[in-house]
């Protein structure tokens, strides 16, 4: 009883804090100008995938972890192929971020071609389509059930030798790939976009200011962190949580996956100021910003 109450104490605070802060980084996108272009069509959505899943935890997950309710196990798989869904969507949306904002930098010349608002509405929906149809297939048709395990007080796959080898390939080693692949492209371009930005500073006379350092120092954080988040959510759930014996421990490490969207919210309002400073206008920045600044919104 007493590990039960623990659980449903941590999923209650996180997913709090992180449906609060996602719809906080959402309303601020929604309120900056400079969030009515591609890059903010995608950084909405990115907030929205987050608040989903930090609410899908809160208003299902956490009353099961109180009183499990047979009808409400029963019915999970459907609440899992959703979470599983808006997990897809959100691992592809950081992707799709980083390949934005690295053609902002590497391809100037061709971005406004590239990135549209429409063909980037386009590429949104299909990510959402492309992956209801992967997960409804993966995970109802082909019978790999992704619903709330009593045991383990979480969302948690069907336990067959099938349906382990299948979520380590379509889940595991896909969505991994994804997370490595979007790292590397963040870093690449935080350090094409400060090299860029110093030697057009320096050409001009003009000394880098603190403030400016700082913003790419934020946006390398930003990167490493969301990267290092979702990456450690795979791991945990895939290498570590087997490992271990203790069933809180096993809670907390084989739910990061899921924590970390809450987190995420928290990771962005924290390292970027001009979007704290929509709720805070005396503390707004200057609107002459450099790229470097508005890329550290994603």
């Amino acid at each position: 009883m007493q590990r039960k109450m623990i659980v449903a104490l941590i999923t209650f605070l996180v997913t709090v804090f992180g449906t609060v802060s996602n719809a906080l980084v959402f309303i601020a996108a929604r309120r900056m100008n400079s969030m009515n272009s591609s890059f903010g069509i995608i950084t909405k959505n990115q907030a929205i995938c987050n608040f989903l899943m930090s609410l899908i935890f809160l208003v299902y997950i956490f009353p099961l972890q109180i009183s499990a309710t047979n009808l409400l196990v029963y019915y999970s798989h459907f609440i899992g192929m959703f979470a599983m869904t808006v997990y897809e969507i959100s691992n592809l949306s950081h992707f799709l971020i980083a390949v934005n904002r690295f053609c902002a930098v590497f391809l100037p010349y061709y971005y406004e071609k590239l990135f549209t608002v429409f063909s980037t509405k386009i590429l949104r929906n299909v990510i959402w389509v492309a992956s209801a149809i992967w997960c409804m297939v993966l995970y109802e048709l082909v019978g790999c059930k992704f619903s709330y395990d009593v045991a383990s007080w979480s969302l948690a796959f069907l336990a067959t030798d099938m349906c382990t080898q299948l979520t380590w390939y379509s889940d595991f080693t896909f969505n991994t790939s994804f997370v490595v692949l979007t790292l590397i492209t963040n870093l690449l371009t935080a350090f094409k976009a400060g090299r860029n930005s110093r030697i057009l500073m320096n050409a001009a006379g003009i000394k880098m200011s603190k403030r400016q350092k700082q913003r790419e120092l934020n946006f390398v954080k930003q990167s490493f962190l969301q990267g290092l988040s979702v990456f450690s959510g795979q791991v945990t759930y895939y290498l570590i949580a087997p490992l271990l014996s203790n069933p809180v421990l096993i809670f907390i490490i084989g739910s990061l996956w899921a924590f970390m969207h809450s987190i995420e919210g928290g990771i962005i309002l924290a390292s970027n100021q001009e979007m704290r400073s929509v709720f805070m206008p005396r503390k707004a920045l200057n609107s002459t910003t450099v790229f470097i600044s508005s890329v550290s919104l994603g």
